[in-house]
């Protein structure tokens, strides 16, 4: 069978990387956002791909497809791996429960 150490250990460091991953990216994806709003121009470029409108503390900047898929992939890495850390949190708390009794 599993040793109960093992699985502790395992849920410890999952929890490590996906925290930390978590903070990571979180930073990451408001420092870029601020980056943009504070250097990106505010009329539209077409010749430069700059097309996508996108409103930054009360001023809109225009990005590029590549800018506005880099903002949305933090964002998205940063919730989905705040989704994983609370699901291994959870999962391991209501196991070590199930153990206590």
């Amino acid at each position: 069978m599993n040793n109960p150490g093992k699985i502790q250990k395992f849920y410890r460091r999952m929890l490590w990387s996906f925290g930390l991953l978590a903070l990571a990216m979180s930073i990451i994806s408001v420092s870029l956002v601020h980056q943009y709003g504070a250097t990106r121009p505010i009329l539209r470029d077409d010749s430069q791909g700059r097309n996508h409108a996108e409103k930054i503390h009360d001023r809109t900047v225009y990005l590029t497809q590549g800018e506005l898929t880099a903002a949305f992939l933090t964002h998205a890495i940063a919730i989905l791996s705040m989704a994983i850390f609370v699901g291994i949190l959870m999962k391991s708390r209501f196991k070590n429960l199930g153990q206590q009794s």
